[in-house]
């Protein structure tokens, strides 16, 4: 995370180097991404970048600690839309990522499209170790109609989110990048019926089936 130096930045200096550092990660991997050049789009001194970030990696998770903020006001607008039901609103997130992906939908979720596409070997780790229990919790928590769901515990509802974001992660990323393969969806959709109907019978139940 950014020192305390960047933060007392004035707002224009600190967005010119970020959007330096995602125009750079957008088009490298992160081994390949050069601070030499960031810092060159940025008009900054190197000294300088080391008074704002420890390294690569700290400026790295910061941009997309960024971006998975903003996709969590996404997941949150698209569960209200849907009456406070996660599952379908975690399904319509998926046609919405898909339709901007595909440049049908007015957004700036491409960019971070791009840098995943850049790092696959990071986006799962990347992404869901910026997801924590408690941030999804905060930013989800009241979208969601309780009501629908079997709450038996106090974390339940945040051990829930994380739970759906995390198994419905990978997928998201493919509407992402405009994967229009119906298979995809259809695999989302079978995802988050078993999760909203549950994976377990009692056993008497399978006792009298026999």
């Amino acid at each position: 995370m950014p020192r305390s130096t960047f933060c007392r930045l004035a707002p224009e200096k600190q967005e010119r180097l970020l959007e330096a550092a995602t125009r750079e990660f957008s088009r490298r991997s992160f081994a390949e991404a050069s601070i030499n050049q960031i810092i060159k789009d940025a008009g900054i001194p190197r000294g300088s970048f080391y008074m704002y970030f420890d390294d690569k990696e700290d400026l790295f998770c910061y941009v997309m600690s960024g971006y998975v903020d903003q996709l969590l006001m996404v997941v949150r607008e698209s569960v209200l839309r849907a009456g406070g039901d996660l599952f379908q609103g975690m399904l319509d997130l998926y046609d919405f990522l898909l339709r901007q992906g595909q440049g049908q939908e007015p957004g700036d979720m491409g960019a971070m499209a791009a840098i995943l596409a850049c790092n696959s070997g990071l986006q799962k780790n990347m992404l869901l170790g910026l997801l924590d229990r408690e941030s999804v919790l905060a930013g989800l928590g009241d979208a969601v109609d309780q009501d629908m769901l079997d709450l038996r515990h106090d974390r339940d509802l945040g051990d829930i989110l994380a739970a759906v974001l995390t198994v419905a992660g990978p997928l998201l990323y493919s509407g992402l990048q405009g994967d229009s393969q119906g298979a995809v969806r259809e695999r989302l959709e079978n995802v988050l019926m078993l999760m909203k109907h549950g994976m377990a019978r009692e056993k008497g139940t399978l006792e009298e089936q026999k």
